[in-house]
């Protein structure tokens, strides 16, 4: 959810895709605004069908299906170009050649048709995930998975990608945010709409100028179900995305408690303090992996892998227990991210 205070309304546009509501604001005149919405939905239906793995003929499943080199899209090539600098940036936990796990973790098929299997003991209320597959761990002890390495190549200046034998790809991790930056960036500079924002299920760009007040973004609570409001993020200019472990989770096929946030260390449903992270940058696609790392590490191991890159990102996460973290620019807290009170602050190094 989000508003703008300004001294006139921005047109609000709504429609589903890749599996999750979009949201799109726009200050223009009526006839601008609706043509421009037009194009997203069919830029966001476009890129659906291009790289769900829930759809048969997608370009995905055709590349996951490939042996030997495949010619792909500039979309594709872009993405894959993307998703491989990021294994590097967060040191393999970010990856998308967890498609399998996925699928052996229960999410098999687009979430509303596993939403029946729903937890009914959510994971706020469990001390920890219950791992192991006896005979999915002699497996990986037989054949380690080097999970800190892209399981592809591309071919330089020629669009061909090879992926390694076995590999299936999702790369719901960072398409969103990845569609968002490119249509808000595209609005401005081809439209030339002077503020909007565009919101995929969180992943969220927003853009104005001094003419127009600071967008104002809710953060919801993780501990309840209504989608009640934890506080806010105010910014004109920027990005931000939030990841977490409570919206999207289900009974796997032994009732067990799993969600869609995939450790590579263990191929298994990340065993996490965090509940939920927000994070604000320039780039929705940067910080849409931030935010999954983040939750994937959990506390201890965020701050320091934080730290080990000098993120000037501001990262703000709330755990089980109800604690809220804040690793940012402290200066900016109460003026950025009004309406919370951090129990731990970690400043930027």
């Amino acid at each position: 959810m989000s508003r703008i205070e300004q001294v006139y309304r921005a047109l609000r546009f709504r429609f589903q895709a890749m599996n999750t509501s979009v949201e799109v604001q726009l200050c223009a005149d009526r006839e601008q605004a609706e043509h421009a919405a037009s194009l997203v939905k069919n830029w966001f239906e476009t890129q659906e069908q291009r790289f769900s793995r829930f759809v048969d003929d997608s370009e995905l499943n055709r590349l996951n299906n490939s042996s030997g080199w495949m010619p792909v899209s500039a979309a594709m090539d872009e993405v894959l170009s993307l998703a491989y600098g990021y294994i590097g940036q967060t040191e393999g936990i970010f990856q998308p050649g967890i498609s399998q796990a996925l699928r052996l973790s229960g999410y098999h098929a687009s979430f509303e048709k596993i939403q029946g299997r729903a937890s009914s003991q959510p994971l706020t209320e469990r001390d920890h995930l219950i791992h192991g597959r006896e005979t999915e761990a002699v497996s990986r002890e037989q054949d380690p998975f080097d999970y800190s390495r892209p399981t592809w190549i591309q071919r330089e200046g020629s669009r061909m990608v090879h992926l390694d034998p076995g590999t299936e790809l999702d790369l719901g991790g960072i398409v969103k945010g990845w569609a968002v930056e490119r249509i808000a960036d595209w609005l401005q500079k081809k439209m030339k709409i002077a503020a909007g924002m565009i919101n995929a299920g969180g992943d969220i760009q927003v853009w104005g100028t001094s003419d127009h007040s600071q967008w104002v973004l809710e953060v919801t609570d993780p501990f309840t179900q209504e989608q009640g409001i934890s506080g806010e993020v105010r910014l004109r200019n920027g990005a931000v995305a939030t990841s977490g472990i409570t919206r999207r989770q289900w009974q796997d096929n032994n009732g067990r408690a799993a969600h869609h946030l995939i450790d590579p260390r263990t191929m298994e449903p990340a065993d996490t303090d965090i509940l939920q992270c927000t994070v604000v940058g320039k780039h929705t696609s940067q910080c849409e992996i931030i935010a999954k790392t983040v939750c994937i590490l959990g506390s201890g191991e965020a701050v320091k892998w934080l730290n080990r890159h000098y993120d000037r990102h501001d990262v703000l996460w709330m755990t089980r227990e109800g604690s809220v973290y804040f690793r940012g620019n402290t200066t900016t807290l109460a003026e950025c991210w009004p309406g919370f009170d951090p129990d731990h602050r970690f400043s930027l190094i």
